[in-house]
């Protein structure tokens, strides 16, 4: 066949999604396809620079920018009037194409003319297949077994399976109904025929509405799977999650009163509003039981404290539960209060300091009501007993969630705490994007990420790219095995580089790995950022403006000095026979001075063993004066040259997590991370990582 040169109009609607907007221009500029494409970005009021982005990066790209959000449909619509393609690509901004999908697809439409909208192979983020890429109509028929839940328990039934066509072999191809939004390749002249997007969807159903309308006009749609993209999906709507679910459902009614108000009977549109209707509460409700679970979880944590409290004062939990039932209940509900204003159920769900704190003020105010109505003051030593397990509990849970996710656990709760617990990752490309962003990720502690090597599509081309020095990173293997790398070293996340691969390895090897439910993140060219499914994760070096040191609040000095006082007190009367004994076996100790916080020195006196345990006990005393703390920066010797501490050098710290070896440089980034996030919590996390980095 002769070489296509078909003019293509690329129409992007985009809202707040820079970055990943970014991510799919560079795609489209990978693309190998040899005729004219022209591109066209439709912003919507964005607040977030994606249109000074687009004029700086993207300058070939015409830019049109909306005053407001237009919803999606006003957007295209703009878009077509100013496009001149024989083929119109609608294109949202959170995806990305492989270098021959517009190829492909040209040529496909080439070779059947009756044939009105394409659409490839679609990926989540996770690697799996987008069901929404081939779809049928929501007839009453083919929208029952999905309103009742059986797609998702017989999805290879023709009749269950009928509404996301999942009965169909995706590698095949296949004339459809419809397919989705995020991705249409129309023919020129059928959009002429059959005219623009109906605007009154705003978004969500627009490209169900234009499917339909291309088949009213006599051509047909095709799935193309002979290429894919990936889809992010949902990324433009998170800023509003309760009005996407609204905008969804409404344009659900819209399409059934449009399409099938005069063609359908009246049962059948009272059914199809009907289940539309279940479906938004349902919605809705999940969303709020979602927002609610915390609570409920807390509310439990302060009912089982009182139990065993009443269960050990009395004996009987039986006998006292009629008389302290609605006193726990007030509790609880001082307790939930409290931790409402710290926010520990909406901004800060797994905040475990927060939580501790508003549990310790909870404990107050319990003692205060009780104060004033004596009537509710059934046993000091009950409420006593109580908060202490409710301090125990209420943060515990959260500690514990805050694991699990580390581990790949809990990956759908939406949280606004970054872990310190590490989530194991490759990154897949050797190249120097690869040495820039495993710098970039290592002088970060907040990413929550510990690279545990590279992949390559060429690893016998690398030669110790990255130093022989013990802090560089291993090539694990070829990216043909990555699977087997990925059991092996039980990875989590697969962070892709773009010097190295190509979009269309990148899918592959997405595709190879979904069954391992990975999280994957692609790393535009010379960007610090990770683009992933739920969040773009900024991992440039450390800023310095507008920062807020959380260990100088009074009250974290406070409770970080009582802390350090009551526990060197105990930790050296417990220990102060083995004092005693080494002083007799080693009577000549070892001398250092180090550096203090902001230019100060000290001296101390260390045990001449190699245990490290009992060669740091005498440090114990220098936390007691105040010299020291149990957790906080490294300690650095004075001969070693000047250091600028920010903040007391700790028995522990960040560093020693992980046995570090780190420069002035990078001791700064931990000293920066630690003062920001300072808290008891998190000081006793570090303590307890620390007993297993021993």
């Amino acid at each position: 066949m002769a070489q296509i040169n078909r003019s293509v109009s690329v129409i992007i609607v985009n809202y707040n999604v820079k970055d990943y907007l970014a991510n799919c221009l560079k795609s489209i500029d990978d693309s190998n396809y040899s005729g004219p494409v022209e591109v066209i970005v439709v912003d919507n009021g964005s607040f977030d620079g994606s249109a000074r982005m687009v004029r700086k990066r993207f300058p070939s790209v015409r830019l049109i920018e909306n005053k407001s959000n237009l919803g999606f449909a006003k957007a295209v619509n703009i878009g077509l009037r100013e496009s001149k393609g024989d083929y119109e690509l609608l294109l949202n901004p959170d995806t990305v194409i492989e270098e021959s999908t517009l190829s492909v697809l040209v040529k496909y439409m080439e070779e059947h003319r009756a044939v009105g909208i394409c659409g490839p192979k679609i990926l989540n983020a996770d690697g799996s297949l987008q069901l929404a890429c081939k779809r049928s109509f929501p007839t009453p028929w083919v929208a029952l077994p999905k309103l009742l839940g059986l797609s998702r328990l017989l999805p290879g039934g023709r009749w269950t399976g009928q509404y996301n066509l999942t009965y169909l072999d995706p590698d095949d191809h296949h004339s459809v109904e419809a397919i989705s939004g995020s991705f249409m390749f129309m023919r020129g002249t059928a959009v002429e025929k059959v005219g623009e997007l109906d605007e009154r969807f705003f978004m969500f159903g627009e490209d169900l509405d234009y499917c339909y309308r291309i088949i009213q006009a006599g051509y047909s749609i095709h799935y193309v799977p002979e290429t894919q993209i990936i889809h992010y999906k949902g990324e433009s709507v998170k800023s509003a999650p309760i009005d996407s679910v609204n905008w969804f459902y409404e344009a659900m009614n819209l399409f059934v009163n449009k399409h099938f108000s005069r063609t359908a009977s009246l049962l059948t549109r009272m059914v199809l509003r009907t289940g539309i209707t279940a479906k938004k509460i349902t919605a809705l409700s999940s969303s709020f039981l979602a927002q609610l679970f915390p609570v409920l979880l807390d509310v439990t944590m302060v009912v089982l404290s009182f139990g065993v409290a009443i269960s050990m004062r009395f004996r009987s939990l039986v006998s006292a539960a009629d008389s302290y039932l609605p006193v726990v209940a007030l509790y609880a509900l001082f307790w939930v209060a409290v931790g409402g204003v710290f926010q520990i159920y909406s901004r800060f769900i797994l905040s475990y300091n927060r939580a501790m704190l508003s549990s310790i003020l909870g404990f107050f105010l319990s003692v205060a009501f009780t104060y004033f109505f004596k009537q509710i003051a059934y046993s000091r030593a009950v409420l006593l007993g109580a908060s202490v397990l409710i301090t125990l509990f209420i943060p515990g849970w959260r500690l514990v969630a805050h694991v699990l996710k580390s581990r790949g656990f809990l990956r759908t709760m939406k949280l606004g705490q970054a872990p310190i617990f590490s989530r194991p990752a490759i990154i897949v490309g050797a190249g120097d994007e690869g040495l820039r962003i495993s710098q970039r990720i290592g002088r970060r502690p907040d990413t929550g990420i510990y690279v545990v090597g590279f992949a390559d599509t060429h690893p016998e081309d690398i030669a110790h790219p990255f130093g022989t020095d013990k802090s560089s990173l291993p090539i694990l293997g070829s990216t043909d095995s990555i699977d087997e790398i990925s059991k092996q070293h039980n990875i989590r996340e697969l962070i892709f580089t773009s010097d190295r691969l190509d979009n269309a390895a990148i899918v592959r090897i997405m595709d190879e790995t979904k069954h391992r439910r990975l999280t994957y993140r692609v790393v535009p060219k010379e960007r610090d950022i990770l683009l992933g499914k739920a969040s773009v994760e900024d991992v440039s070096d450390f800023p310095f403006v507008s920062i807020e040191y959380t260990l100088y609040h009074r009250l974290n000095v406070i409770s970080k000095r009582l802390f350090d006082l009551l526990f060197s007190v105990a930790s050296i009367t417990a220990l102060s026979p083995i004092f005693l004994v080494l002083l007799f076996l080693f009577p000549r100790w070892e001398k250092i001075e180090f550096w203090g916080r902001e230019g100060t020195t000290f001296t101390v006196w260390l045990m001449p063993v190699k245990n490290r345990f009992l060669r740091e006990m005498p440090l114990l005393l220098k936390i007691l004066s105040g010299k020291m703390s149990f957790v906080g920066s490294a300690m650095v010797p004075r001969d070693a040259g000047e250091a600028h501490l920010i903040c007391k050098p700790g028995l522990t710290g960040l560093d020693r997590i992980r046995k570090l070896q780190i420069d002035s440089d990078e001791r700064a980034v931990y000293d920066h991370y630690y003062v920001q996030h300072q808290s008891m919590a998190f000081d006793l996390e570090i303590l307890i990582r620390s007993m297993f980095a021993l």
